[in-house]
């Protein structure tokens, strides 16, 4: 489990966490999205042990970072932004000198970790000669390899191709099953095919903290339906609807019409019949959803909630 409670974090007059709270149980993957410059990385960092906070507490596995840092780090899978390594070092070397690092009683044995990560065709490579793909599989072997029950990513798939970035998400998605997972990530599409929930943050502060299926339910909220009708005059037919807001009427061919109208989907089947019974034709009624990109761009923007 993954705990902060009100972190803040000054850097002399700049807030650059400003009273950030949220939860991730074990089991759940959480992406966590903002621009440039939005605190992301400073609050993994308060998270991880590495940036005191100036206030607040952060806590893994029930134990607190500031108070108890050994035990808690124990617990801790980091992988920061760019996965650094020893590039000098081939990759069972890197792994073994990794696993030095913690009790070899709980941490798991590296040929283990190097199946596990799909690295087995290059475990006798130097890390430094690597494609960044490999790289990033490195970093998160060397980040599992305490076996922890936390683990927290820094921009895990800047730089991966396509078919690297299906592979990674993967992997993650098959760690998850029994540790809690924070990732920072650009890519909201990286985000909805790995992650249950999402935190969103802008300017410091935490400004959504919803699971995926809440996110998409919030998009379709501001969705519209696009009718194609012909035979009536389309505007004053749906209009007449109740709950139903005609916002544009344009023509697609001689006979057909397309309307977009804001209206709930339990309306839907009222617009049919209102439809058929004015004489008209209908040929299709699709939902136009506003996409999540835009609805983040409002989270962003102080117009969602």
């Amino acid at each position: 489990m993954i705990r902060a409670a009100h972190l803040t974090r000054r850097f002399g007059s700049v807030v650059a966490v400003d009273d950030v709270s949220f939860e991730i149980e074990r089991g759940r993957v959480v992406g966590f999205l903002g621009p440039n410059g939005a605190g992301k990385t400073t609050t993994m960092q308060m998270l991880v042990g590495v940036l005191a906070p100036t206030s607040g507490q952060c806590v893994i596995g029930g134990v607190d970072v500031a108070q108890s840092p050994v035990k808690a780090h124990q617990q801790i899978g980091w992988l920061p932004e760019g996965a650094p390594a020893c590039d000098e070092l081939r990759v069972d070397e890197y792994l073994r000198f990794r696993r030095g690092l913690y009790d070899p009683s709980t941490a798991l044995a590296v040929p283990e970790v190097i199946e596990r990560c799909q690295l087995t065709e290059v475990r006798r490579r130097i890390v430094g000669q690597l494609s960044r793909g490999f790289r990033q599989r490195v970093g998160l072997a060397a980040a599992i390899i305490n076996d922890p029950s936390v683990l927290i990513l820094d921009e895990p798939g800047t730089g991966l191709d396509p078919v690297q970035q299906r592979a990674f998400r993967g992997l993650v998605r098959d760690l998850a099953e029994d540790r809690a997972i924070l990732f920072s990530t650009h890519q909201l599409g990286e985000a909805i095919d790995v992650c249950d929930d999402l935190l969103i943050i802008g300017g410091g502060k935490l400004l959504a903290d919803s699971s995926l299926a809440e996110v998409k339910q919030s998009a379709m909220s501001s969705a519209t339906l696009l009718v194609e009708t012909r035979g009536i005059d389309a505007a004053s037919v749906l209009g007449r609807i109740d709950s139903c807001r005609v916002l544009e009427v344009r023509p697609i061919d001689s006979e057909w019409s397309q309307s977009r109208c804001l209206v709930p989907q339990e309306a839907h089947a009222a617009i049919a019949a209102a439809v058929t019974s004015a004489g008209g034709g209908l040929r299709a009624l699709q939902v136009e959803t506003a996409t999540l990109e835009s609805w983040v761009h409002s989270v962003l923007q102080g117009d969602a909630a």
